[in-house]
């Protein structure tokens, strides 16, 4: 029955199209199924709301883990329950002051080592850093849960290659259950199993490296493959976007709670009101196209056109077409893996250098940022970063749809960002007020330059490998956001100017290598799987393109 419905409906579309472009391709399908319709819009803000998440669990060491004022508790036969950071009179002040070493918060006057605390809660509440007195010679275990974070995502190489060979939607869907069940578990076992610090650490440190191996990569590329190359740029941007979402979020929950424990519960209270959409989550067209999969492919344009009030006269006989084109036979003859890693090894190495340089500015300049905490609130201050850095990621969106297009976007906020870094050194010291707005447009350079990188790079790519690339762009950078602390810590405050010196430099290698890449503006992602074939016969079909080229107002 189905069949003769497709027959009579190829047959009444050929009878009533006069002529059909030669080059028929699934971006034009895309576009004839709806293109940014209803259905790309529900999914988009749903898909979102998952890439809201790594925002919030990025930051939940900020406050969770933060480190709060605090001094020596006094003597007990100097003053009993000695309970609160604050004076609570001249007295109290004065043997406070008599008692606390001038030159340090961890020891006495007498030069022995405090071994009981009291904390300002003021600003961040209970902090996990309390609870385990993580400061002084144990600050330094504090500083494991911020590396376990960044090394995490450092797995993304293997969820990006992964999703390159099952599909998008069954990674996102493996990865969101995980950082939501298993943190979870975790956080039952703090809250009702008693136990020591020295047993919490642990789950601590466990509970930061599942949440950081999220699904944001993976979020990105299907974003961008679920319209036409019309809507890239706005459809990547929105997942970044979403990113600086989660960081309010995770700063208003923080500012309720006050309590990292609670914190956490209302984190996994996000993550449970996004289980259900789950189960609806899309494949991506692109990737279905490229594995062969058609039955699964017309499914899916099919739900695509009927949420977008598309009706099959209008596209399916274009599908049908795609289908038996030539064109398809060279998407399905490919390299083998190995060979066609081999032949993007230059470009991969490239972006990767770029998400290493740009993670490592990113990290270096949030530093300058550290400034505002004197005059204002850490939570204000998170929330005017996000702005901001939302405000780059807007204003890479425009750039990227001029005349620009992606690589010379990619060069001026690069050059914009190596400016600032070159001014920091020499304002940072003696002018506050101005470190502050140099590194607030230091952070909008280095949101642009961040937000191009992650267009660009998956553009450069064709679908089978997108997510690998993708993944080798985010796994180098975070080791540039491990590497910039450590650098810092390294080299001490005399010698820590030299380093903005020097990332300018890596800024302008960076640039330098860019002027090599293809722009990608204009690019269908079927011309990317035609340029990453060997078959002999692209070249014969490059030829007709040129006598039948496709118009496309692709940005």
């Amino acid at each position: 029955m189905i069949e003769n419905q497709k027959e009579s409906l190829s047959d009444e579309t050929s009878s009533e199209c006069v002529e059909i472009p030669y080059d028929v391709t699934l971006e034009n399908v895309l576009r004839r199924c709806g293109d940014l319709g209803r259905y790309q819009l529900i999914h988009y803000i749903f898909l979102n709301f998952i890439a809201a998440a790594s925002g919030i669990n990025a930051f939940y060491y900020v406050f969770g883990v933060a480190e709060p004022l605090f001094r020596c508790r006094l003597p007990s036969n100097m003053w009993a329950d000695d309970d609160r950071f604050e004076s609570i009179n001249s007295t109290h002040q004065l043997l406070i002051d008599t008692c606390q070493s001038p030159t340090s918060r961890c020891q006495l006057v007498n030069g022995s080592i405090c071994t009981e605390f009291i904390y300002d809660r003021s600003v961040f509440g209970r902090t996990f850093t309390e609870d385990g007195q993580y400061i002084c010679h144990n600050a330094i275990k504090r500083t494991w849960l911020s590396t376990v974070y960044q090394i995490g995502p450092c797995f993304a190489i293997i969820s990006g290659i992964i999703s390159d060979k099952i599909g998008r939607r069954k990674v996102i869907q493996v990865l969101t259950i995980a950082i939501f069940i298993i943190p979870v578990i975790i956080q039952l076992l703090l809250q009702v199993v008693p136990m020591s610090m020295n047993m919490k650490f642990p789950l601590m440190l466990f509970n930061q490296f599942i949440s950081s191996i999220d699904p944001f990569g993976i979020i990105f590329i299907l974003l961008m493959e679920l319209a036409s190359s019309s809507h890239r740029t706005l459809a990547g941007n929105s997942a970044l976007i979403s990113y600086t979402f989660g960081e309010i979020v995770i700063t208003l929950f923080a500012y309720i709670t006050r309590n990292w424990l609670t914190l956490k519960w209302l984190n996994s209270a996000y993550f449970a009101l996004l289980m259900f959409y789950l189960y609806f989550v899309p494949e991506s067209p692109y990737w279905l196209l490229s594995m062969k999969k058609f039955d699964r492919l017309e499914a899916c344009l099919r739900k695509i056109a009927k949420t977008n009030g598309r009706a099959d006269i209008e596209w399916f006989f274009y599908y049908e077409k795609l289908i038996q084109d030539h064109r398809v036979t060279i998407l399905i003859i490919k390299p083998s893996k190995k060979k066609r890693i081999a032949s993007f090894a230059p470009k991969l190495c490239v972006c990767g250098l770029i998400g290493f340089v740009t993670m490592l500015l990113y990290i270096k300049i949030s530093y300058g940022l550290a400034l505002m905490n004197n005059t204002l609130s850490p939570h204000l201050s998170i929330v005017i970063g996000a702005i901001v850095e939302g405000i780059g990621y807007l204003s890479a969106n425009f750039a990227m749809i001029t005349r620009l297009g992606r690589k010379y976007a990619l060069i001026v906020y690069a050059l914009f960002t190596s400016g600032c870094v070159i001014v920091m050194p020499f304002i940072q010291d003696h002018h506050p007020i101005a470190t502050i707005v140099v590194s607030q447009l230091g952070k909008l350079a280095i949101s642009g330059t961040v937000s191009v990188s992650w267009i660009y790079v998956p553009e450069l790519f064709p679908t089978s490998m997108r997510g690998f690339s993708n993944a080798v762009l985010i796994f180098f950078g975070r080791f540039g956001a491990i590497l910039a602390p450590i650098i810092d810590a390294t080299l001490g405050n005399q010698y820590s100017k030299i380093t903005f010196y020097v990332y300018a430099a890596l800024t302008l290698v960076i640039i330098v290598l860019v002027l090599f890449l293809p722009e990608t503006r204009n690019r269908l992602f079927e011309d990317m799987e035609e340029n990453s074939t060997t078959d002999p016969v692209t070249n014969d079909n490059k030829e007709n393109n040129h006598e039948n080229p496709t118009k496309t107002d692709a940005q």
